[in-house]
């Protein structure tokens, strides 16, 4: 019986073997096993499209609020300077990704890295923030329906609630065949937005600045520049593309940060101090129903495919990194975030600072900490992949971030009080 269970395996090898050879010559494209099934490596168009659909969501709907509170020369500064440093976040995470030989997502990478305490640590920190963050788009989504079409934003979050959940049961591999399609759709529709908008632009809605609420916008800006669940995620189509990973990291990073300063201005020139904390419904508001139409569209784009993408990303964290089965992981992404709605959770732009200034902040400095360990334990040797100037951009990094976090914990504590 031994002989002939390695006869077996032999022939089951042999037979993979071949059929794979063979989808490489029909396709003429490499593959890659993907969670026991053979796919196409992907395009850095692919690569970037993933990548920014995994962060671009609710938080660009509160950076022309939070930016209209500062004025618009200190958001846009803000924009740019966070866009860099969480890029270069991504940077260091897909870094830690190439030189692990498992597929982890954070949560393993920190057990990988840290030991128990740090997979612990990072467990309660994301699992926190990813839920938090599917409460957020819950929200949104619910909001702008409501100010398209009428009704209750309560029962259209439930609505999108039970759409959304059916579509991360179907898995990433349905998701990602209309993934580019859907980023593609996003970014024409900032473009039409600001274009309609233009006209409407008023310049004594740039001429102010509040040195006094510098920080305000820290955390609603790096709650919309987070997207370090998606690295993971994209990485494990890439193993044999580290060049091209790393090209989707930075291009994914640099029209974020585009797309953000171009939606900031546009949207805090049209309504200035009278900017909503859902900016397209102010927006449509001011400039008429056609600005409405678009501007909630976009934001429903944006919110349902990032919601996906993190649902997936979170039930593969739950089922790689705590060996749970795929239906307790999936009720738990269904239960949690609905529970939290329905106690009455439901303060757009709370909610967001809350994840945005403490739990990714604290996510940010376990990853600095992991790359660290990565650098000197890592299964792979990185040879011209290598981070460069790494401790540098570290320091920088938990330097904004420490700042950062500090400010968003006094706003917490002066609300609680």
């Amino acid at each position: 019986m031994p002989n002939c269970s390695k006869e077996i395996q032999k022939v089951v090898h042999y037979t993979c073997t071949f059929f794979m050879k063979k989808y490489q010559r029909i396709h003429d494209d490499p593959v890659v096993m993907h969670h026991g099934i053979f796919q196409k490596e992907r395009t850095v168009m692919y690569g970037i499209a993933l990548i920014m659909s995994g962060t671009i969501g609710a938080g660009v709907l509160g950076i022309p609020y939070v930016v209209s509170k500062v004025g618009i020369t200190l958001g846009i500064l803000f924009i740019v300077c966070l866009g860099i440093l969480m890029t270069a976040l991504n940077l260091l995470v897909g870094e830690i990704a190439m030189r692990t030989k498992q597929n982890f997502q954070l949560v393993g990478l920190a057990r990988r890295y840290l030991g128990k305490a740090g997979e612990y640590l990072m467990a309660i920190i994301m699992y926190g923030t990813l839920f938090g963050v599917l409460l957020v788009y819950m929200i949104g989504v619910g909001v702008s329906l409501q100010a398209l079409f009428g009704g209750s934003s309560e029962l259209w979050s439930y609505t999108f609630f039970v759409i959304g959940t059916l579509l991360v049961l179907a898995g990433m591999r349905t998701v990602k065949t209309v993934e580019l399609f859907l980023q593609l759709v996003i970014l024409f529709i900032v473009l039409v937005i600001a274009v309609f908008s233009f006209d409407h632009i008023e310049l004594h809605n740039f001429k102010y600045t509040h040195l006094a609420q510098f920080l305000l916008p820290y955390g609603v800006i790096l709650f919309a520049f987070h997207g370090t669940t998606s690295v993971p995620e994209t990485y494990s189509l890439f193993h044999k593309k580290k060049a091209d990973f790393q090209q989707a990291i930075i291009w994914a990073g640099v029209l974020n940060t585009l797309v953000y300063c171009l939606f900031a201005f546009v949207v805090v020139g049209v309504t200035g101090t009278a900017t909503t904390e859902i900016a397209t419904i102010g927006l449509g508001e001011k400039i008429g129903q056609g600005a409405l139409v678009m501007g909630n569209l976009f934001a429903i784009l944006a919110m349902a495919t990032s919601f996906v993408i993190t649902g997936v990303a979170l039930r593969d964290s739950l089922c790689w990194d705590l060996k749970l089965r795929k239906f307790t992981s999936t009720l738990l992404i269904v239960v949690i975030p609905l529970v939290m709605f329905v106690l009455g959770m439901r303060q757009f732009i709370m909610a967001i600072d809350l994840v945005g200034g403490i739990l990714i902040s604290f996510e940010v400095f376990l990853i600095l900490a992991m790359y660290s360990r990565a650098k000197k334990i890592g299964d792979m040797p990185m040879g011209r992949f290598a981070f460069k100037s790494s401790f540098t951009i570290m320091a920088l990094i938990a330097l904004a971030v420490a700042i950062g976090m500090i400010y968003s914990v006094n706003n917490v504590i002066a609300l609680l009080m």
